[in-house]
């Protein structure tokens, strides 16, 4: 069996990996040649647990194959296209590369011989698996269910745990239009899985339905965010309250659960704002008013800036102060920035005169590209502290947890933290002169 993956991004790599891993003969392409050069040499070009080395021992046995040129797909009899579906300036989708990836591929198996499988695992609206398959047929010559089967097959992955959550999988979603394109499909997933000797959930169903899916799935965890940081904007009005205290008691309700329950400065990453946002541009193309999409999606655009609101209760203007991000990945164990809280602080904090200094373990280089010089960018956490007059923790690298108060107090012109991830203890830091702003936690003093 031989199959190709299109995009070797975060997902189509991971896929590549795995499946070679298990002793599939893998063909990755991307259109970006330097990409397909550095993952040809051992080289990722995102940072993911225990990737590299198994990409390094894929390579070596020949297993995986990477190339930029469709003609290298012309044998293959499976294929998944994980090419991105980025969001237009209104928040719908834009599906660009993923009709240049189908047409590119009905190219090169034009007039195939042989039954061939095609698994979309690019997030995609309702409708789009069926517009992809009559595209595919009119330009591959190739006949539905006869010659072919597309089936949409969403991935449901973690940045920073994906070959964990592709090898250990809670549920494999099937969208098909046939049975014989979701027997395809499901025995393959089978027989891979059987491999890593686990039985996964399999379920079937029509493409909408899968579509869909994904964006529940994601809309329902970027809901859980926005109500967590709704909860904590009303305690920190609300005398003596802490958020902590309130979401954990709520989270221990066997119906609510405690997980994307935490309060911070909003989600970010590829998946969730964007997801949102398509989806409520989706729901309103079909003539529905997504109300409850609407207000997760305006909580978690407002909620980076509360750290604006606190520096300015702090300092009448911020022209001049040295503020320090600590943390610019969206989540920490990943170099990724998209969607990341810190872009839309630093922006804000330049626009109000400040001078940004920034210190991340992995994300450096991407946030450089994004700012060039107009902010200082710190190799080691003291780089960051000494001189500053606040430091804003906006990503919970483990690191950042371990920094002692009197490091804050002795390096820093003005001890003023904002912990936009609740790992500091306020009574430790207030020994220290420490001042700490954390969200969710009452701005107001408790009445005696």
């Amino acid at each position: 069996m031989r199959i190709g993956i299109i995009g070797l991004g975060f997902v189509g790599l991971t896929l590549a990996v795995a499946f070679a891993s298990k002793d599939y003969s893998v063909i990755g392409l991307d259109v970006d040649s330097s990409k397909v050069d550095a993952i040809r040499r051992g080289i990722p070009p995102f940072y993911e647990d225990g990737l590299e080395n198994l990409l390094r021992e894929v390579i070596s046995k020949g297993k995986l194959k990477v190339t930029s040129n469709y003609e290298n797909l012309r044998n293959t009899d499976i294929v998944f296209i994980t090419v991105g579906t980025p969001p237009r300036p209104d928040g719908s989708q834009d599906q660009t590369y993923l009709m240049d990836a189908i047409r590119s591929l009905a190219r090169v198996w034009k007039d195939a011989n042989s039954f061939k499988l095609i698994l979309i695992k690019s997030t995609i609206v309702p409708g789009t698996s069926r517009r992809l398959t009559d595209i595919f047929s009119r330009e591959s010559g190739l006949i539905p269910e006869n010659d072919f089967e597309l089936v949409f097959n969403p991935e449901f992955l973690r940045e920073g745990r994906a070959l964990e959550d592709l090898l250990h999988p809670s549920r494999v979603v099937l969208g098909c239009f046939t049975s014989r394109g979701c027997d395809a499909a499901e025995n393959l997933w089978r027989e891979f899985y059987r491999k890593v000797d686990i039985e996964p959930l399999v379920l079937t169903m029509k493409p909408e339905e899968a579509e869909l899916v994904k964006y529940a799935s994601n809309a329902f965890l970027a809901t859980r965010i926005s109500f967590a940081n709704t909860i904590a904007n009303i305690c920190e009005k609300t005398p003596g309250c802490d958020v902590v205290n309130v979401l954990e008691a709520t989270g221990l309700d066997p119906r609510i659960g405690r997980k994307y329950l935490q309060p911070g400065l909003g989600y970010g990453g590829s998946c969730l704002p964007k997801d949102v946002k398509a989806l409520i541009q989706y729901s309103r193309k079909v003539g529905y008013e997504p109300i409850l999409l609407e207000a997760v999606d305006r909580v978690n655009e407002t909620q980076p800036y509360k750290v604006i609101e606190y520096l300015l209760k702090e300092y009448e203007e911020l022209k001049g102060k040295i503020v320090s991000i600590l943390g610019l990945a969206f989540k920490p164990g990943t170099s990724d920035i998209r969607g990341s809280v810190s872009i839309k602080i630093a922006e804000a904090l330049l626009q109000y005169g400040a001078i940004v200094k920034v210190h991340d373990p992995m994300a450096l280089d991407n946030f450089r590209k994004l700012f060039g010089d107009r902010i200082v960018y710190c190799k080691e956490i003291i780089d960051a502290l000494r001189d500053s007059d606040a430091v804003i923790v906006a990503t919970e690298w483990p690191e950042y947890s371990l920094i002692k108060p009197s490091l804050f107090q002795s390096l820093m012109r003005n001890p003023v933290i904002i912990d936009g991830k609740r790992i500091y203890d306020p009574d430790k830091l207030q020994q220290y002169g420490v001042k700490l702003y954390a969200i969710g936690r009452s701005l107001i003093a408790k009445s005696v």
